[in-house]
């Protein structure tokens, strides 16, 4: 039987990834969505076949739920997945999971003591040319990891925000929202800290902003559990871009989020002194971004079958999709969705490195 599943919010995200993977998805039965808006949650339910609340306790009540969706501000989602998690419902969380690490501890306490189960939405590790660039590393392709490097570059203002003004009360704005992608991707894919004085955190702030936003750039070091070193530079005020760098002890792969490509090298490669080996080094990067290029345009095809057709895809190039996908199945089988709360608490730990250097 599909998993009975309810949505807490019908916002940006809500509206644009929770609800119409959930009433697409043949795995979960969508139930109800609940929002303080009234206009908004009966434009969604309307739009996505459910019923409506404007109270979400009262949805809690009256529907009988096994999993529900938190997609609201982050400084709501400790009482929003606490009563969830007191229905008796399993809970995913959206990122930032929580406003700080204990509020999400207490979250986490919670939902153990109810014997259900807390989740995060870090729908980032489940782009396709990041669920590639993991297969790799897992398979052994480049040895053990030694090195992560992530940059994510020309963010918008950090006090300019088109999601709510909630997110402007974050000491960091809009900048600070986002900054939950690079971290997460940097941790599952070089590993955690070893603790917490093993990661240092500069910021800077390019001029003075509104609403008490503190910084708009931010960059983090540590060196986690497996001797990796792990370094992620987040901007505003720059060029565009977002890259991830992953070194082994057997070769390296670089990965363009942009462009969805992957640049993989051994380590027999190099070191390119001379013309004939930067010949064979370009036309071999010039080989990985045409296969890239092909397997994007069927993608591109795949994710527009999906959407005019509102057609189940279990390989989904939708991120968040097959992370929902995903966690049913888990559901399904009793056990734990996808990324577990522990990941998602060394992203707090990390954000509340970055705010201490900021107040500094």
């Amino acid at each position: 039987m599909a998993v009975r599943t309810a949505v807490i919010g019908s916002g940006i995200v809500s509206t644009n990834n929770h609800l119409p993977a959930l009433a697409r998805n043949p795995r979960t039965d969508l139930l109800a969505v609940a929002d303080v808006d009234e206009e908004s949650v009966r434009e969604a339910a309307a739009e996505y076949g459910c019923r409506a609340y404007t109270d979400a306790e009262t949805m809690l009540e009256r529907e009988d739920a096994e999993w529900v969706h938190v997609a609201t501000p982050v400084q709501t989602h400790a009482d929003l997945a606490r009563a969830a998690i007191d229905a008796g419902a399993n809970v995913t969380v959206q990122k930032p999971a929580a406003t700080n690490p204990e509020e999400l501890g207490e979250m986490r306490s919670a939902a153990d003591e109810a014997g259900v189960s807390l989740s995060v939405v870090h729908n980032w590790l489940y782009y396709p040319v990041v669920r590639e660039l993991r297969r790799r590393i897992a398979s052994g392709e480049i040895g053990e990891v030694r090195a992560v490097r992530t940059a994510f570059t020309g963010e918008g203002r950090p006090d300019e925000t088109y999601r709510g003004d909630w997110v402007l009360e974050l000491e960091g704005g809009d900048l600070e929202e986002g900054m939950s992608h690079p971290f997460y991707l940097t941790l599952a894919l070089g590993g955690v800290p070893r603790s917490e004085d093993d990661v240092t955190a500069l910021t800077r702030a390019t001029e003075e902003f509104d609403h008490g936003v503190t910084y708009d750039g931010a960059q983090v070091q540590y060196v986690a559990e497996n001797d990796a070193l792990c370094s992620i530079t987040y901007l505003s005020s720059s060029a565009r871009d977002s890259k991830l760098a992953v070194h082994g002890t057997e070769g390296s792969i670089h990965v363009d989020i942009p462009t969805a490509t992957l640049d993989v090298h051994d380590a027999e490669s190099g070191p390119y002194h001379f013309p004939n080996e930067r010949f064979s080094r370009n036309a071999e990067r010039t080989r990985q971004t045409a296969e890239g290029a092909v397997r994007n345009a069927k993608r591109y095809v795949a994710g527009r079958i999906e959407d005019e057709l509102d057609r189940h895809d279990e390989d989904s190039p939708d991120g968040h999709y097959f992370l929902f996908d995903e966690a049913a199945k888990a559901l399904e089988r009793g056990e734990k969705p996808p990324v577990t709360p522990e990941l998602s608490r060394w992203v707090l730990e990390l954000t509340e490195q970055v705010r201490e250097s900021a107040r500094e």
